[in-house]
């Protein structure tokens, strides 16, 4: 019997405010355990919780930025449940009113996926496992969380990453965390099912708990789904349960069964009225978004940029701002997206290159490709140029003339250079009268690095022939 998985996924986004959700204290990563802790975080008697306007309103981006129904009420409740990492032994989180509902999120590869709901919550504290003991970091306790919650559309374990990535492309592009998956900053339960083929129903499901890795996630899903699978295959039921996922040896294990929503006695939560949400400030943010990754895809994609190229542009804001400058500043499309995600991406990689913060101006780029494009510099020379500019900045035109890149078009001066590799490598000479063809690549080679790039490769290519002729 073939079965077909369901899958729905719970992302969690801890939000880059500059304090936690109810409390003044500082929401950052990395500070000494216990040290931004106060007694609102910690739930002591008597202390009392204080919305943070910031996390609202990155709350509500967010949401607008996934097409989302921004909600004219909305109000907190107390979801109770006790683990050590929750020092108050209650989450302040949202039930049945949320800051948005009703999303969608188009995939890179085409197709959509419904977000049933967004909304707005705390963090609990990081449990750590040392010599045989559990110790407890309450600085994370009260950081603001966003939980993104998709209806059970996705159906395959490459599309539960895809929708991932995606949400945390859109968080990135929109500035609401810094997405740091190494710090839990996105982490993702997922929801799954298996059942036959041309079925609606869903069958019980398992919830894989705390994914914080992309790789993860889909390993644990496309084990879950064969395991399921043939679990049903022998007759058997799959038990409705939470587990985790062993990475090293590749399986899940249960954890606990499975709660429901009665089991943690959800209530308004007392301390914090219900709000309302203005509709003109929701305008105000919806002005303000920007281009999106689908969007920026379907522009590039419009203009003839390769798929690859375009998956590369849109991977950041920043790449696709650079791109719009380049462009507007004169910039070939199809050339700035080459140049963008070759040579600059390499540059990036190598930490010598920032999008965010270019040295390397895109106008500068789009001079460099004119020079190129007319002649007056060669690719090789071009390469040279615009490591110099991403390292000091600086001018196109005064860069070349400065390190000696002008192309060099002088047909003697450019045969006496040829003279001298040929002079100099004359078994490559050899090999090349006697019909290698891999002697001609690399005289034409020699003859780029002596001139530092100066020279087009087909004029050197003509100049050795006409020699080796002679």
């Amino acid at each position: 019997m073939e079965f077909e998985t369901v899958i729905g996924l719970e992302v969690h986004i801890e939000l880059g405010t500059r304090t936690k959700m109810f409390c003044s204290c500082r929401n950052e990563f990395g500070a000494p355990p216990n040290t931004h802790i106060c007694p609102v975080c910690l739930g002591l008697p008597g202390a009392l919780p204080v919305p943070n306007a910031a996390a609202l309103e990155a709350a509500i981006r967010m949401a607008l930025g996934l097409g989302c129904r921004i909600a004219e009420r909305s109000k907190f409740d107390r979801k109770n449940y006790f683990y050590p990492d929750l020092p108050k032994g209650y989450q302040i989180s949202q039930l049945d009113e949320p800051i948005g509902a009703h999303g969608q999120v188009e995939l890179p590869a085409g197709g959509a996926v419904r977000v049933a709901r967004v909304q707005l919550e705390e963090d609990a504290g990081k449990l750590q496992h040392e010599a045989g003991t559990a110790v407890v970091d309450f600085n994370r306790a009260g950081v603001p969380l966003l939980e993104i919650v998709s209806e059970p559309d996705l159906r395959s374990a490459q599309d539960a990453r895809a929708y991932w990535e995606e949400i945390r492309r859109i968080a990135l592009y929109l500035g609401v965390t810094d997405a740091r998956m190494e710090e839990g900053s996105v982490r993702a339960d997922a929801n799954i099912s298996v059942r036959p083929v041309g079925s609606d129903v869903l069958n019980p499901r398992v919830e894989i708990k705390n994914m914080n890795s992309f790789r993860f996630l889909e390993r644990a899903l496309a084990y879950e789904a064969q395991r399921q699978a043939e679990i049903y295959r022998q007759g058997g039921q799959v038990a409705q349960e939470t587990r985790g996922w062993d990475d090293p040896r590749g399986a899940t294990y249960p954890q606990r069964s499975k709660e429901e929503a009665q089991d943690y006695r959800y209530f308004p939560e007392p301390d914090l009225r219900p709000f309302a949400i203005d509709a003109g400030r929701v305008q105000q943010l919806r002005a303000g978004l920007p281009q999106l990754p689908a969007a920026r895809r379907a522009q590039l994609l419009v203009l003839g940029v390769a798929d690859e190229q375009v998956r590369l542009i849109a991977e950041s804001q920043a790449r696709g701002a650079y791109f719009d400058a380049a462009t507007a500043a004169g910039a070939d499309p199809l050339e700035a997206a080459k140049w963008i995600t070759g040579e600059l991406a390499r540059l990036e990689n190598e930490g010598q290159f920032d999008f965010e913060a270019p040295k390397a101006l895109p106008a500068e780029l789009a001079q460099l490709l004119r020079q190129i494009a007319e002649g007056a510099l060669t690719q090789a020379s071009g390469k040279q140029v615009l490591a110099v500019l991403a390292a000091e900045g600086g001018t196109v035109l005064r860069t070349a003339e400065r390190l000696g890149l002008v192309r060099l078009d002088d047909r003697d001066a450019v045969r006496a250079e040829v003279q001298a590799v040929l002079q100099q490598e004359q078994k490559a000479v050899e090999d090349l009268r006697a019909g290698k063809e891999k002697a001609m690549s690399f005289l034409v080679g020699q003859v780029m690095r002596r001139t530092r790039g100066r020279v087009a490769p087909d004029l050197a290519r003509t100049m050795i022939e006409e020699e080796v002729g002679r």
